[in-house]
């Protein structure tokens, strides 16, 4: 019986909005893809399961498990994946954030490896053998990992959240900020991320210090215009007085020029010393020359602002 013209059938309440001639084209051109979908190498071969799940199992991690009966080992590494995900963002400037990553990727791999050898197995009419149960899920993960993950996670880390993680000669410093922040929107207080350029300091007889180009983190102190006047005790922006910094000069003041912040460091860059005569000597008048030469950062070389807190570290006091 046709269903455009009998009665029993009425019209579907979905399609009132095209004609009855184009709906039965889409239906048939919707029968033809499916057919053409069957009788393709790949459509014969994968007959387990339908397409449409064989996309919700390469999309959904574990669900290649739940739909050949294993929903509970679905379920666990569905679960893995999740804790995977948010240890992930939570250690985002860690050394073992790339375990987790890789972990999503194996949990989310598992799952499709696992549908594959079984429609493999079903195929062939025997259990795969010990190479294909290697190979397949590694092929699976490295799929993933590389072609899927990565490149993602890098996305999230140039448009959300850029982690930076400096390592000198006595601390290491880490921290994650937001580069979404334009210049428009920094404000006195804040505590930025920015590129300094290399540079060398070597006094006379002294040590000769190499500061290495890269990102670094500083406190605005001041805004193109402000004025900064440096005392023994403290130091005044505009009139305010604010604390002073390890390495800010004793006496002199200074105007921000247009298109600059003035930015105190607030980690030691890293370094490379050259002992004179086989005595170390002070570093204390290198440094805070060189402190000063970074504190004026231009608008170009901004990289984002810090978040205040990432989870559960404070990131102010970095």
């Amino acid at each position: 019986m046709d269903s455009e013209t009998s009665s029993y059938y009425p019209p579907r309440a979905g399609r009132r909005w095209i004609s009855p001639r184009l709906g039965q084209s889409i239906d048939r051109l919707g029968l033809a893809l499916r057919r053409m979908w069957r009788s393709s190498p790949l459509g014969q071969w994968m007959r387990l399961v339908t397409g449409f799940q064989w996309f919700l199992a390469a999309l959904i991690p574990g669900r290649g498990y739940a739909l050949l009966g294993q929903r509970t080992l679905g379920r666990v590494f569905l679960a893995g994946w999740w804790l995977s995900a948010v240890a992930t963002v939570i250690l985002l400037c860690h050394p073992t954030m790339g375990w987790f990553l890789g972990g999503m990727a194996s949990c989310h791999s598992s799952g499709l490896a696992f549908l594959m050898l079984r429609q493999h197995e079903a195929n062939q009419g025997h259990p795969a053998s010990l190479a294909e149960r290697i190979l397949l899920p590694l092929v699976c993960w490295a799929i993933y990992y590389w072609l899927v993950y990565l490149p993602g996670f890098d996305q999230f880390r140039l448009r959300v959240a850029t982690p930076l993680r400096i390592t000198t000669e006595d601390q290491t410093m880490a921290a994650v900020f937001n580069p979404r922040v334009r210049v428009s929107k920094v404000e006195r207080g804040d505590l930025i991320a920015f590129h300094q350029e290399g540079f060398r300091i070597q006094p006379q007889e002294e040590i000769a210090w190499v500061f290495a180009p890269g990102p670094t983190f500083g406190r605005v102190f001041g805004l193109p215009g402000d004025r900064i006047v440096f005392t023994p005790k403290l130091v005044r922006v505009n009139g305010r007085e604010v604390p002073r910094l390890e390495g800010m000069p004793m006496e002199g003041e200074q105007v921000v020029e247009p298109g600059q912040w003035f930015v105190w460091p607030t980690v030691r860059v890293p370094r490379q010393g050259v002992m004179v005569g086989g005595v170390r000597r002070n570093a204390e008048a290198p440094f805070a020359e060189a402190f000063h030469r970074m504190s004026a950062v231009r608008h170009s070389d901004f990289l984002g602002r810090v978040y205040g807190r990432w989870f559960f570290h404070d990131q102010t006091q970095p």
